[in-house]
């Protein structure tokens, strides 16, 4: 990891964890560059990609001001809370259960209608799906790509291209349940015989199924104080 890049993940940390709390002022760049020994013109730059990332927001000749980031953040924020735990929070693979129910039926209908046989031999190879964890988060992380890209609509890609560097890392999270493993082979082959058949409309039907049902199956095991939230997790951390 480069300096700029070690700077920026700092930086990300300290507001994770209060030391810069929504609506305060960070340091100039003057103040950062003495902070961090680096170049103005470095600080100048991890503060655009802060920027860009939903963390801050710039205004010329004034410091920086710190975002209320779950409400002015986008997907790059979501990626950047993620890489910074060393095991993803339930309650945050639940948010994120909750955003497939909408966006995975819409692109699995799409998938099936525009090009159903690729969807066919995408989904024949669960015959080779060894029963681990690792193996299910990496083909079904292959599997949301593809249906995505087929889907023909380039926004769903974009997307879920996004978390790459967190799909799989929630998703092993997720089927380290064997009952979990066994509901989504399932859910596998059934959409397997709805694409063989190329019924689009049963497949959205489906996806749409079994998406509220990995959402309950998760919810289900949180306790009460872990459904309040991955925010709340964050605010007290110090």
């Amino acid at each position: 990891m480069n300096r700029t890049t070690t700077v920026e993940k700092e930086l990300i940390k300290a507001i994770l964890q209060g030391e810069y709390v929504a609506g305060s002022q960070i340091e100039t760049e003057r103040e950062l560059a003495a902070m961090y020994e680096l170049g103005r013109p470095a600080i100048r730059e991890i503060l655009q990609r802060l920027s860009h990332g939903g963390w801050l927001t710039l205004r010329k000749g004034q410091r920086a001001v710190v975002n209320e980031y779950w409400n002015g953040g986008n997907i790059t924020t979501i990626v950047d809370i993620i890489e910074y735990f060393d095991q993803v929070p339930d309650a945050f693979v639940l948010y994120f259960l909750e955003l497939r129910i909408a966006l995975t039926p819409q692109y699995v209908q799409k998938a099936v209608l525009h090009n159903y046989p690729k969807v066919v031999g995408l989904l024949a190879e669960i015959d080779e799906l060894s029963d681990t964890a690792e193996a299910f988060a990496s083909y079904d992380w292959k599997l949301q790509k593809e249906l995505a890209r087929l889907s023909k609509n380039p926004l769903f890609s974009l997307v879920l291209n996004s978390f790459e560097s967190a799909y799989v890392k929630m998703a092993v999270k997720y089927f380290e349940s064997s009952f979990r493993r066994e509901a989504s082979l399932h859910y596998y082959n059934k959409l397997l015989s709805f694409a063989l058949s190329a019924d689009d409309q049963q497949a959205e039907t489906l996806s749409r199924a079994m998406m509220e049902k990995s959402y309950d199956l998760w919810k289900n095991q949180l306790s009460p104080d872990e459904r309040i939230g991955v925010k709340f997790k964050l605010n007290s951390i110090h």
